[in-house]
């Protein structure tokens, strides 16, 4: 737990821009499984194995796509060119045991982080019943969000 705490602080001081996702495999029973974390929103599609015993620090990179829109300045000039504004898109990172998320209904999947939600940095654990994650505001651990589909 030493080394999460370690590692966030590390991060923390990096650019808010680019998102940073620690995960600690700690099960003890099921540790013949493996651990997957699979992000969604990033090119390319992230993918990782967290062996037992191991924290990856998964660094989401800062994607963006350009605006429908054009921003122009009302100073500028006939020949100035419009500005093109850059909006940030979506990211979300889900954990999963046994291999990496094909998202379908027979799966346990966890969700780890959401750009639209998260901090920069989040922490999240593997243990036999689940994945937890570290809330920043109550500075406790909670379950991880179940993602179920209907």
């Amino acid at each position: 737990m030493v080394s999460i705490m370690i590692l966030v602080l590390f991060v923390s001081s990096e650019s808010a821009r680019a998102a940073t996702l620690i995960v600690s495999n700690q099960m003890q029973r099921r540790a013949n499984i493996s651990v997957f974390v699979t992000c969604q929103g990033t090119s390319p599609r992230i993918s990782e194995s967290i062996p037992l015993g191991q924290v990856s620090l998964i660094k989401i990179p800062p994607t963006s796509r350009q605006n429908a829109t054009d921003d122009i300045s009302p100073t500028a000039g006939e020949n100035d060119k419009p500005a093109r504004s850059r909006v940030s898109q979506w990211v979300s990172c889900v954990g999963t045991f046994g291999g990496a998320a094909q998202f379908s209904p027979a799966e346990r999947i966890y969700r780890l982080y959401n750009s639209d939600k998260d901090s920069p940095v989040s922490i999240a654990v593997a243990k036999d019943d689940g994945f937890y994650c570290w809330d920043n505001d109550k500075n406790s651990w909670y379950r991880c969000t179940m993602i179920i589909f209907i």
